[in-house]
């Protein structure tokens, strides 16, 4: 009952402390409308020019009393005078129809597929992007385009037809339109993925920044089947992976003899992270885009207590530890990888990985990775596993003869512990720090050297990984914290049970070493102390030679000050003399989740692309000279 009571308390003071949870979410709300409000509706809910155009045509009253005569008169209208705003104002009638009919699904649905077929017709044959590029028209038909289309997706989800073809549903003025086998042009086969969520029904909370753009398209959230991964074929992404993708419905109409004979229809599943952009009859449309909300719906469910035990009891939590991918593995991106720290989990990047996505130089050339391990292991052996995985992933590539080129330009993020064994990738020991420890010993002489290759291979020799290019350390304690020393410090290392093979093998080395003072086997907060041997030697060894590093320092009283502390780790044990830049930012040690810790992040990655002549990065144009100006008279 005490260990239990322990446990909790070291829980809840690392949650509300150490910075490594997030509260990031969504709530589902009732689905949010793609109109906006710039267009304001009248108060009828048409537009205005539809508003005018049915009083002009004296329709008003068909609007309320009589759908099905409006929608033949507005079609009449239409084919006697191809007038763009006939179209334009049968795709908004037919909307606002289908909504006034929600309660009858079966009948609404009619109506917005109705609004759906005409605002692509309009968008296909009569927008002209070149006589009128600044056309307020057509936000509105793509606005017309995305609801319907949003409403009909929700329809065919209900009625389980969005991933069926060969079936039909009839439009408001009689004819039928015939669906087809939908095109997934998603990153992994349609099969991996088991729902397609509306971004429209949800409302992200506790993000920083709302990554979304505006364009054509249904935005979705992509749920990934539970995929835990072998290190094999099978890719293994972080628990509750949702991807971003963008719905477009395609309608293509046969006409004979001045007359619709048939309309098909297909459900196209885009990659928005790759497709920026739609064609409509050669028209290059922007695709509406929406990187928030997969991201606070893959982080919805509250942290669970079970990442406690994933520090308290490293062994039964093997299964959780190694390499995560928060989007399909891509060779022809960077990978930056993110090491978090203490008892947290790669949940804890969410706040930065949803801004940064927002940026199209970073989508375009980065993917980004999450390492994972328990922290309740020495901090060698956490190292040990993430230098060992980054380069079993190396190799798997070359196994499978893709290219690595972009894989050697790695960019690694380490996190307050995560920095820690971050920066084992850019050392090379050189048999330094083991004989460091040796140095410190009472009895050194007395190791076998079966006993001193055991050490060796455990952690205490290493050699940098030349793939590893440039590292970026935040909040990172390199000369410990005293709360490693402190009361909840010494409890949450008391009731962290280490592996027993790990006792076993280290208990009598380290007796040998210290017959007179036998210490325990340190866990990852005992690693923590300031005075930590480990941490002295590795704080001593110099980083190899051409691998830019960059410090972000967390300030719980105010920002570009030399000093303090983010109240876990001060100033002093986060500075690295040497770094090619070092930035201090009001905030507690939640320093990852920091917006401008976050634009400093977004500002190294940028310099990192520039480093490569062979990246073609986008440049904005400024204007030319301007006019001079005018002369007083």
């Amino acid at each position: 009952m005490i260990k239990n009571i322990s446990a909790f308390l070291v829980l809840c003071w690392l949650l509300l402390f150490c910075g490594c949870a997030s509260d990031i979410s969504v709530r589902q709300v009732e689905r949010r409308t793609v109109f906006n409000s710039y267009l304001s509706p009248s108060g009828n809910g048409l537009l205005p020019a539809t508003s005018n155009l049915l009083a002009d045509q004296m329709l008003l009253e068909a609007f309320d009393r009589d759908p099905a005569y409006l929608m033949s008169k507005l079609s009449a209208l239409f084919l006697a005078e191809p007038r763009p705003a006939y179209l334009a104002a049968l795709a908004d009638t037919a909307l606002n129809i289908g909504f006034r009919s929600k309660d009858e699904p079966d009948k609404a649905v009619n109506f917005f597929l109705s609004a759906a077929y005409f605002s692509h017709a309009y968008l296909t044959v009569l927008d002209d992007l070149k006589a009128n590029p600044y056309s307020a028209d057509r936000i509105q038909i793509l606005s017309l385009y995305n609801t319907a289309a949003t409403e009909l997706f929700a329809y065919l989800k209900k009625q389980k037809l969005y991933r069926k073809s060969s079936y039909s549903i009839g439009i408001a003025t009689g004819h039928r339109v015939t669906f087809h086998k939908p095109e997934f042009s998603l990153p992994l086969p349609e099969q991996q993925y088991s729902d397609f969520l509306l971004c429209a029904d949800f409302e992200t909370r506790n993000l920083t920044h709302t990554t979304t753009h505006f364009g054509i398209g249904v935005p979705l959230i992509c749920e990934l089947i539970s995929n835990n991964g072998d290190g094999g074929q099978t890719q293994r992404f972080a628990k509750d992976q949702m991807l971003p993708a963008t719905l477009v419905i395609k309608f293509d109409s046969v006409v004979s003899e001045g007359k619709l004979q048939k309309i098909n229809a297909k459900l196209c599943f885009l990659n928005s992270r790759e497709q920026h952009h739609y064609i409509f009859n050669n028209k290059k449309i922007p695709l509406a885009m929406d990187f928030s909300t997969p991201t606070a719906y893959m982080a919805k469910k509250p942290l669970p207590f079970g990442y406690l035990s994933y520090m308290l009891f490293p062994a039964k939590s093997k299964a959780m530890q190694g390499l995560y991918k928060f989007e399909p593995a891509n060779s022809k991106r960077i990978p930056v990888v993110l090491v978090h720290g203490l008892m947290s989990n790669t949940r804890t990047w969410m706040q930065m990985l949803n801004t940064l996505q927002n940026d199209p130089d970073l989508r375009r050339h980065y993917q980004f990775w999450g390492f994972s391990y328990s922290s309740g292991n020495p901090i060698i052996t956490s190292a040990q596993q993430l230098r060992r995985t980054l380069r079993a992933e190396r190799e798997k590539l070359l196994r499978a003869g893709q290219s690595v080129e972009m894989f050697d330009r790695m960019v690694i993020i380490g996190h307050s512990m995560g920095g820690l064994l971050t920066k084992t990738t850019m050392i090379d020991t050189d048999g330094r720090l083991l004989k460091k420890l040796l140095a410190k010993a009472e009895k050194a002489e007395k190791l076998t050297p079966k006993q001193l290759d055991f050490l060796k291979s455990h952690g205490l020799e290493f050699s940098h990984l030349p793939f590893v290019k440039r590292v970026i350390f935040i909040a990172v304690p390199h000369g410990g914290s005293k709360f490693a020393t402190s009361f909840i410090g010494r409890l949450g290392s008391a009731l962290i049970q280490l592996p027993e093979t790990m006792i076993s093998q280290t208990a009598s080395i380290i007796k040998t070493m210290f017959p007179d003072n036998p210490n325990k086997v340190l866990t990852g907060i005992d690693n923590l102390v300031p005075d930590n041997r480990i941490l002295a030697a590795l704080r001593e060894l110099p980083f190899v030679k051409g691998i830019p590093y960059h410090s972000i320092v967390g300030n719980i009283e105010q920002a570009d000050t030399v000093g303090g502390t983010d109240g876990i780790v001060p100033y002093w044990s986060s500075h690295l003399d040497g770094a090619a830049s070092e930035l201090v930012v009001k905030s507690n040690h939640s320093v990852q989740q920091n917006p401008l810790a976050i634009q400093e992040v977004r500002r190294i990655l940028l310099e990192h692309l520039k480093s490569y002549p062979d990246i073609k990065m986008h440049k904005p144009k400024l204007p030319g000279k301007l006019a001079p100006a005018r002369e007083k008279l």
